[in-house]
């Protein structure tokens, strides 16, 4: 499995050149980019200006190991407006261009919020919202094909898709190669355990979030530091070897990017 980071851990505005001679370091391998409203990308980034960005990393010795956006979270297939989910296809659509153009095959999709985890009632009905999220990506596999680049959908905490059998079912219903999980270890543990995620979903697992999750500070726990949390890694890491999984452990948080690589290394067993 690879060392890799997420761009969302270095501060704000740092530029293309910083982050990736701050990641190679560090002893990182790859690095996961991301789209955002503002900053290094955005839905508006050229696909010159992306492969010039990703010859950056390239030529700092890192892969690209996917592109993540947080934009899914306001607008989606789940949505009640039909507007706001023709724009969230659209997104999906600039998402697989870019990731092409910056030479990765997985761009990370979280498909419905049903609702944040503190708001008391729900934005969508459940059924609706796994009904439309398997309507968009039944059309939009034909997108992923076309670019070559996998649409990995996100356990996350949107209230949906809560469990590995529900996950499994609904890209199992998608029916592409090019549909699969992005799996988050830390997220799965808000509603069960990473390693039984891990077993059920198996060969669907695109990409991995490693992130761990103090339990006793419920969602809040999210924010603990890798080993300092109730991930059990070395299950987590024994599954993920018997699915036979070997591509980017890709850390998701705030810390010293040194200090990650090394909880990183441990973790994978002293690398």
């Amino acid at each position: 499995m690879l060392l890799s980071i997420s761009a969302w851990t270095f501060p704000a505005g740092t530029d293309a050149r910083q982050m990736a001679e701050s990641a190679a370091r560090a002893g990182f391998e790859a690095i996961e980019l991301t789209m955002d409203r503002e900053g290094l990308l955005t839905a508006e980034t050229p696909p010159d200006q992306c492969r010039q960005i990703a010859r950056v990393f390239q030529d700092a010795g890192l892969k690209i190991a996917s592109l993540a956006t947080a934009l899914f979270w306001r607008v989606n297939y789940g949505d009640p407006d039909p507007a706001i989910r023709r724009q969230a296809k659209n997104l999906t659509r600039t998402g697989l261009a870019m990731a092409a153009a910056l030479g990765t095959d997985a761009l990370l999709v979280v498909p419905a919020v049903v609702g944040t985890w503190d708001e008391p009632a729900p934005r969508v009905g459940y059924a609706d919202a796994l009904a439309r999220s398997f309507e968009a990506l039944a059309e939009l596999r034909r997108d992923a094909e076309d670019f070559g680049v996998h649409i990995a959908v996100e356990n996350v905490p949107n209230r949906f898709l809560l469990s590995p059998v529900e996950m499994r079912d609904l890209i199992d219903r998608v029916n592409s190669p090019w549909v699969g999980v992005y799996f988050d270890t830390g997220n799965a543990l808000l509603c069960g355990y990473p390693q039984d995620w891990i077993s059920v979903l198996g060969p669907r697992i695109v990409r991995v979030h490693a992130k761990d999750c103090d339990m006793s500070r419920g969602i809040q726990g999210l924010a603990c530091p890798l080993q300092a949390g109730s991930v059990d890694w070395p299950a987590v890491i024994g599954a993920l070897r018997t699915v036979r999984y070997d591509g980017p452990l890709t850390y998701e948080g705030q810390g010293d990017p040194a200090e990650i690589a090394r909880q990183l290394r441990r973790i994978l067993g002293s690398r």
